[in-house]
């Protein structure tokens, strides 16, 4: 059967021929028309087709950036059928010969230096030049219900990068649920995280139903905030690093004009952050928990949000309730859902989660079972159903043999206001077999000194337990983050070979 997340989108593109479909937020340059777009795919399918890109096949693309490029290449990928892997860099990018070996691509696309690993490379500009002389015919879409539509890498910080195989049904499911919004006005899209990740699957959703999209590259916060006022009304979708960002420049802490809607997700975020975000800009908030297995677990909603705001300020410390189509329980070492309240792994189940790893059915048998998977992450419901995270079950510090869960402990160090971010890991103790060290990012306007530590930490003591408050505290510039955007705790760990006591 025919891809139908593919038709629909071949669809789009013909139906909607004279709006604007895809821009680079570049004023003195007008977006491309979903006609034109659809030309190019074609073109770009063609080109792609006659270098052996076809139905089952894999393609590999590594960018050196956010670029518009990124979501055209999908497109024509998708319409071939073929096995897509993509990989936008950053400085910390790494492993990248390992996936270009793994992924077993008949062809790499790329803009950036790749490594040689026998595999027939195509430079970006030759692919670009060869389907502008090329023809635009209509091709038939190739894609089947369950190929291979992605392999898309986990960061690999701590380990060898896994592929995450996803089939054209599984992203299909990804979208269905969210409810039509074609016809109604809505706001442009702006793209400002990676394309390679979760942006490139909202730029499709969009593109489905006949929304317009800008890709704005790098994202640096004058820059958006230029783009959400010529752009507005905007919705976007930030990771809390960025809102972290945003709400610590002068110039957009009280407000982004423009900025009407923001989803957010990829990682934890701060709960005193959020509610100052949501205070000061307004608009529709959104959250969505999930992970490259899985696609989106929870939502935390609009409603949700000013809920919170108004009177019900723990649901900020949550990731929602499942979405429509997911099932979710919390379970505990013996695979027994666990009551409200009680702490164990988070499991899911949805049609949209992933068909396993590529070529790794020992590492696919350990995370799904009986058609569940094993998220790796720690958390608890509470009697709303709303699910809290803990920690990843890989973080979790034992102090006297208990267990203490880093994300509580980052939430109550960030409730001092000279604290603008934090981050916690465990380090070996001979007392107390391991004990919980932070790392705390001074709020602008505030001073790295030993007595706003000492604050910090009494809170956790006041919030949590003493077995919870840190006895190492450093303080730095900023949180090391990986390319997902989430702290880079492996790395951080490296940092306390140079202890501070915490006061």
């Amino acid at each position: 059967m025919t891809a139908r997340y593919v038709t629909d989108l071949i669809s789009a593109l013909e139906r909607y021929a004279d709006r604007p479909a895809l821009g680079t937020c570049d004023p003195g340059r007008s977006p491309l028309t979903y006609s034109g777009l659809l030309d190019l795919v074609y073109r770009l399918a063609g080109v792609l087709a006659d270098h052996g890109v076809a139905p089952g096949t894999g393609l590999a693309c590594v960018f050196g950036g956010n670029r518009a490029e990124v979501v055209q290449v999908r497109l024509a990928a998708h319409l071939l059928g073929a096995r897509l892997t993509q990989i936008v860099t950053d400085p910390s990018t790494h492993g990248v010969e390992f996936v270009l070996r793994d992924c077993r691509p008949r062809l790499v696309v790329h803009d950036v230096p790749v490594p040689d690993t026998g595999t027939a490379r195509l430079p970006l500009d030759e692919l670009l030049r060869a389907a502008a002389v090329g023809g635009a015919e209509p091709l038939p879409v190739r894609a089947r219900e369950d190929d291979l539509a992605r392999v898309t890498y986990t960061g690999g910080t701590t380990g060898t990068p896994k592929g995450v195989a996803s089939t054209f049904r599984a992203l299909a499911a990804r979208t269905d649920g969210r409810g039509s919004r074609e016809g109604r006005e809505r706001p442009t899209y702006l793209s400002v995280t990676s394309l390679a990740q979760r942006s490139g699957g909202r730029c499709l959703e969009e593109l489905r139903s006949g929304g317009r999209v800008e890709v704005l590259a790098p994202f640096g916060t004058g820059a958006f905030a230029a783009a959400c006022r010529r752009l507005g009304p905007v919705s976007t979708y930030l990771m809390p690093s960025m809102i972290y960002r945003l709400l610590d420049d002068p110039a957009t802490a009280a407000g982004i004009p423009g900025l009407s809607t923001v989803s957010y997700g990829a990682a934890p975020i701060l709960p005193e952050r959020l509610r100052q975000a949501v205070t000061r800009w307004g608009g529709r908030w959104q959250q969505g928990y999930g992970m490259n297995e899985a696609a989106v677990i929870c939502r935390l909603t609009p409603a949700d949000h000013a809920r919170a705001v108004a009177d019900r300020p723990e649901l900020l410390a949550s990731v929602g309730r499942p979405a429509p189509g997911v099932e979710a329980e919390v379970r505990d070492d013996r695979n027994r859902p666990l009551p409200a309240g009680h702490t164990g792994q988070v499991w899911m189940r949805s049609a949209a989660m992933m068909t396993g790893y590529w070529n790794r059915p020992d590492l696919t048998a350990q995370v799904i079972r009986d058609g569940w998977l094993r998220t790796g992450d720690l958390g608890h419901l509470d009697p709303d159903g709303y699910l809290h995270l803990d920690d990843r079950a890989a973080d979790v510090v034992m102090v006297d043999g208990d267990n203490i869960y880093c994300l509580p402990v980052e939430a109550a160090l960030t409730r001092h206001p000279g604290v603008a971010q934090a981050a916690v890991v465990g380090r070996a103790s001979a007392l107390t077999g391991e004990e919980v060290c932070a790392f705390l990012v001074p709020a602008p306007g505030h001073s790295p000194d030993p007595a706003t530590a000492a604050e910090a930490c009494d809170l956790v003591t006041r919030a949590l337990s003493p077995a919870h408050r840190p006895t190492t505290v450093h303080w730095l510039k900023e949180i090391p983050l990986t390319p997902q955007g989430k702290p880079n705790k492996p790395r951080l760990r490296t940092h306390l070979s140079n202890p501070h006591p915490a006061p």
